[in-house]
């Protein structure tokens, strides 16, 4: 058979012409993240703050790439979510970033996601089978960090409350680290206390007002609040009921937790999230996903910082996540 020469000298021309423009087949397959795509960013719970800033640093950086973007907020409701979510795979969107929903209670949606070729990164929502990625932090530890220094502010002794909505993965996760602490310490006695979602400011103020109501022995030393949000309504319960004997310790580390540590209210430490950069970095990786690049793991982590009224940023500021400190002997008091 003879070779088809015109065909031959067109794939040489283009072999040519690729070569010089520094171009391989590869790279070529690699510009889908420099198209118009579109991407969901969508949450169980987008009214927290910590919530809401990464899916507004999500949804900006994401613009700015010239993508097409739609959110979506379930306020509390896991069915809604799933519903919303099966729509944006059937809608052929790109690519899908979970902010903070249980990537457990999501397994459909993911299957269907990776069966289509559709990207699925999600942040603080637990690692799952068919995730491209989940992003966010060791929670484990860091409710160890908050339990363990507030064990030491008490001596290892005393009645502690235990504050939290163990819904989302990166809640039971600190959950976790809390008891991992507080098995080390048989003198302290741990009562708790589950808020319910939506409504959890509310809630968390009412019930630790009516439990203070009831120590009129005072033997309520300090709370563990899950998240700043029923932190800070903690804190002002038990401003409310001028027990100037206990402090609250909590996690996440959004604007009104380090105005209340500011201002010297009873919350006194938080563990601090990088929520924007996990914002941005959702969207590296749905970035590097739709290219077709490999990802090291499932699930990967970013640096947290332990806030205190000395070590806080400036009002409006924000802290520097490579350099901040995690422990309080590596801090001024």
């Amino acid at each position: 058979m003879r070779p088809n020469t015109a065909r031959m000298s067109a794939l040489l021309a283009i072999a040519v012409l690729s070569a010089g423009l520094g171009l391989t087949p590869t790279a070529l397959a690699q510009e889908k993240s420099k198209t118009h795509i579109k991407v969901a960013i969508f949450s169980v719970n987008g009214d927290a703050p910590t919530i809401h800033a990464m899916i507004e640093a999500a949804s900006a950086d994401a613009k700015s790439r010239g993508w097409d973007v739609e959110t979506f907020d379930g306020h509390g409701d896991m069915v809604a979510v799933n519903n919303q979510a099966n729509t944006y795979v059937a809608r052929g969107f790109d690519a899908l970033i979970n902010v903070a929903s249980d990537n457990g209670q999501l397994g459909g949606v993911i299957a269907k996601a990776k069966k289509a070729g559709i990207p699925f990164v999600s942040t603080f929502s637990g690692l799952a089978p068919g995730i491209t990625v989940d992003i966010g932090d060791n929670h484990v530890v860091d409710g160890a960090i908050a339990a363990a220094e507030l064990a030491a502010r008490i001596d290892g002794q005393g009645s502690v409350v235990k504050l939290n909505w163990n819904v989302l993965p990166a809640l039971q996760e600190r959950d976790r680290g809390f008891h991992a602490v507080m098995a080390g310490y048989p003198k302290i006695v741990v009562k708790e206390l589950e808020v319910k979602v939506p409504g959890q400011v509310e809630d968390a103020y009412n019930k630790v007002t009516n439990l203070l109501q009831g120590d009129t022995n005072h033997e309520i030393r300090a709370f563990w609040g899950g998240f700043d949000y029923i932190s800070a309504a903690a804190a002002r319960a038990v401003q409310k009921a001028k027990r100037g004997d206990i402090f609250v310790v909590s996690m996440d580390g959004d604007e009104g937790g380090l105005d209340m540590i500011r201002e010297g209210t009873p919350l006194v430490l938080t563990v601090g999230y990088d929520v924007a950069g996990m914002g941005h970095a959702a969207v590296q990786a749905v970035a590097d996903a739709v290219d077709g690049k490999h990802l090291p793991a499932r699930q990967i982590y970013k640096k947290p910082c332990l806030f205190m009224k000395s070590t806080l940023p400036p009002a409006g500021g924000t802290a520097d996540y490579k350099t901040c400190g995690l422990f309080s002997a590596d801090m001024s008091q």
